[in-house]
């Protein structure tokens, strides 16, 4: 996660008082301390346990911060949007993310945003202090997250917990064995990591796909080498685009097609990306849609 816009990962660390501490990546590949995050004049801080994560929520082009904390009481996640530059983030006050009408209230709450169901809108997964994760659907818009229910994740049928005394369940999303397919990392306090590996039964062939009325898009290859090709299939005039974002939420690549009528191919190259699972949103007159590509060199 590059937090000062330098092209390089830096690192974001919660830790139990509550402080969240970024540490630069210098060019020679180590990690200097920036010091405790800033909110407003003061130090951030959320009591204790905090838990950071990085992505820009308002889709401004800034990275925000959603932060996890052990207290339930004003909501179990903070979340400070960034009101600085890409290079220099400011934070003030907090706002509690929401489901419904009310604040998320997990205790030791542990966030993570991903695109889970390829709907081109980040979703929310939240590990809690009694082993279980959470899925709340993004519901709003890009730029506009908007959460109404949640769901205990399950394996085999069953929600997933881990065992009593085993708590504070962390959780990462990614394509662990790279086979395009989102898979799920947790850990907990005590000692375990686990890795549940997404499978394609049931999941929509997305290599052709109905992006708007009459404007269909092809995938030459997915999972993707060195560059994204796909045709587009029109059978009127049509302004389409092409936005490639990645984990974080930002906008990785950003193609206009102009006017599209018949059959047409393209080919952009991503060399220069890591892999990783990434999402294709395609505007066909302002229609949205979205698949999911993994990037594998």
């Amino acid at each position: 996660m590059d937090f000062n816009n330098d092209g390089l990962d830096d690192l974001i660390v919660g830790e139990r008082y509550g402080y969240v501490t970024y540490y630069r990546r210098l060019s020679d590949g180590t990690l200097t301390s920036e010091g405790r995050v800033q909110a407003g004049s003061s130090d951030l801080d959320v009591g204790n346990n905090s838990a950071p994560f990085v992505f820009d929520w308002d889709n401004d082009g800034l990275l925000d911060l959603i932060v996890g904390r052990e207290s339930t009481s004003g909501g179990s996640l903070h979340l400070f949007l960034n009101q600085g530059t890409p290079e220099n983030a400011v934070f003030t006050s907090f706002t509690p993310v929401m489901k419904g009408s009310s604040p998320v209230s997990w205790p030791r709450s542990i966030p993570h945003m991903e695109d889970m169901d390829g709907d081109g809108l980040m979703d929310l997964l939240v590990g809690e202090d009694n082993g279980h994760t959470y899925y709340l659907e993004n519901e709003g818009t890009v730029g506009a997250p908007l959460f109404n229910s949640s769901a205990a994740i399950t394996v085999n049928g069953s929600p997933f917990a881990w065992p009593s005394g085993q708590t504070d369940c962390t959780v990462y999303v990614n394509d662990w064995n790279e086979d395009g397919v989102l898979d799920i990392i947790q850990g907990n306090y005590i000692k375990n990591v686990w890795v549940f590996l997404g499978s394609t039964v049931g999941v929509e062939d997305y290599n052709s796909q109905e992006v708007a009325s009459g404007v269909s898009i092809s995938l030459h290859n997915n999972p993707v080498e060195s560059a994204l090709e796909y045709t587009v299939s029109s059978d009127q005039p049509t302004a389409v685009a092409v936005a490639l974002w990645g984990m974080d939420g930002r906008v990785v690549g950003k193609w206009d097609l102009g006017m599209l009528n018949g059959v047409s191919e393209h080919i952009h190259t991503v060399s220069s990306l890591p892999n990783g699972v990434y999402t294709m949103v395609t505007s066909a007159n302002g229609v949205m849609s979205s698949r999911q590509i993994a990037i594998v060199h």
